[in-house]
């Protein structure tokens, strides 16, 4: 009887140890898994390292592949593009704001020896609504051409890379602060041309994302001009800066660099410890081919682009 007992114990002790909540983990495993590529309903749209845009409200995905931007819905199928209007010019970069206007930031070349940007807002149509040009621009930054172009919390970020300089301005082009990165990142006046930043980007809190593949090193730039971190290491294990491209921060503070030598995006936490990489060069689904850019979508997804016409490819990435 009394073993019957112990036996009743036992069972109860164990169903009730099944039903209670597991405790957090102190340290949840990060996990990579390849979703699908950008296509349309012909194929698996074979882009060659194009641009990349999503508007997270609406949960679409905008790509400009030379002067055509194709739109994707949350589920990588394109539904609607746009750009053979003759009014937007040669479209370099957009941006999509709050309201779900588009902003172009295309070029003229009617006059070769002196190219003209502008500001094109749109609606989701891709119709021209308003043309602007920036101004208030003061004399710091001279001949200014970007050929990148952010939206964040109702500013415009535009970077030019081989000048390394960013211009910010409100909705309607009118400037409101301007930054020179290689003076921020204190590069000799001699070395400026070869210290080109490949990877830009912005954060939810207005710190811009850099990499600098010369220096093997990734920075976040706050908004008052001074380098809040920098991290990053020469090598080729896991980890190690090669060629360091695209860079992204995602929802939970995590930072994911593309490193285009070996093909693999890697996964640093918020404090710069390395947690994993995913891709590597291959021609299954889930390899990558010399990736360049990352732009992070909702519920961990990633949108990476690469060359030799493999696409766009899309990625979940989250812990446990």
């Amino acid at each position: 009887m009394r073993v019957r007992s112990v036996k009743y114990i036992l069972l109860f002790l164990a169903t009730a140890l099944l039903l209670a909540p597991f405790p957090a983990q102190a340290s949840a495993e990060m996990r990579s898994n390849f979703l699908y590529s950008l296509a349309n309903f012909h194929d698996k749209v074979p882009y060659n390292d194009v641009r990349v845009r999503v508007d997270r409200i609406r949960d679409e995905v905008y790509v400009l592949d030379g002067a055509t931007v194709r739109v994707y819905n949350d589920s990588g199928m394109e539904f609607f593009w746009f750009g053979d209007n003759p009014e937007l010019e040669a479209i370099y970069d957009l941006a999509v704001d709050e309201k779900g206007d588009l902003f172009l930031l295309s070029y003229s070349f009617d006059n070769l020896a002196n190219p003209e940007y502008f500001l094109i807002r749109c609606n989701y149509r891709g119709d021209p609504k308003e043309k602007m040009k920036l101004t208030g621009i003061p004399s710091e930054f001279p001949r200014f051409f970007p050929n990148n172009m952010l939206y964040r919390n109702g500013r415009l970020f535009f970077f030019n890379s081989r000048q390394s300089q960013v211009v910010v301005t409100d909705r309607h082009g009118k400037f409101q602060k301007g930054y020179d990165l290689a003076d921020i990142l204190e590069v000799d006046e001699k070395d400026r041309p070869k210290t080109e930043i490949t990877g830009f980007n912005v954060d939810s809190e207005g710190n811009m994302l850099l990499t600098v593949p010369v220096l093997f090193k990734a920075f976040v730039v706050s908004p008052d001009g001074k380098v809040a971190a920098s991290f990053g290491k020469a090598g080729s294990a896991p980890g190690l800066f090669g060629v360091v491209g695209g860079i992204a921060k995602d929802d939970r503070g995590n930072y994911l660099v593309v490193e285009r030598l070996r093909s693999v995006v890697m996964v640093f936490d918020k404090e710069f410890q390395f947690l994993m990489e995913f891709g590597y060069r291959g021609d299954k689904p889930g390899n990558l081919i010399r990736p360049n850019a990352v732009a992070m979508g909702n519920a961990g997804k990633l949108y990476v682009t690469q060359v030799r016409n493999r696409g766009v490819s899309v990625f979940s990435v989250s812990d446990d």
